[in-house]
């Protein structure tokens, strides 16, 4: 529909293409939301932050998480099969969580939010660093990444020249 679209589409004409089956899948994802988020909702604004940018956000291109709550990292999952989250969800919060080279954030936790379950799993940051083998401290593991992905960056930028 948005191919379609032209100075005449109204936001009516996009909503009506949209299948009722998808508007209830988002209403009940919605509903579920509700009590997993209540208490992060009573936060001060600044403490609520919706796609937060990282330091090291630039050495990737990018990249971008979901959501940092009171210092909880969460990514969400709109998975229909939850007992199937592999690894790399995983993976994926602790890249987040080592991009953020100068604790900006202040991330104590990270999480995954399964939306069609309604399910907030959380992890503290010495609880998840132990469990993945990590043998030196945080900030140490932040500036190893940075000077890795900066190493790799200028390596490619001398091999293009």
């Amino acid at each position: 529909m948005l191919t379609l679209a032209d100075a005449r589409t109204t936001l009516a004409h996009l909503t009506s293409a949209v299948p009722a089956y998808v508007l209830e899948d988002i209403g009940e994802q919605m509903e579920l939301a509700d009590r997993p988020f209540a208490a992060f909702r009573q936060l001060p604004e600044d403490q609520r932050v919706c796609g937060p940018v990282f330091a090291g956000s630039s050495d990737l291109g990018g990249a971008d998480a979901d959501l940092i709550v009171g210092g909880l990292l969460i990514d969400c999952k709109a998975t229909t099969r939850p007992h199937t989250i592999h690894r790399s969800a995983v993976q994926q919060l602790v890249g987040y969580l080592l991009l953020d080279y100068d604790d900006a954030y202040g991330i104590d936790q990270v999480g995954l939010y399964l939306s069609r379950q309604g399910a907030l799993i959380t992890w503290s940051l010495p609880e998840l660093l132990n469990a993945l083998g990590a043998r030196v401290p945080l900030p140490q593991l932040r500036s190893l990444l940075r000077d890795h992905l900066r190493q790799a960056q200028h390596s490619t930028s001398s091999k293009s020249t």
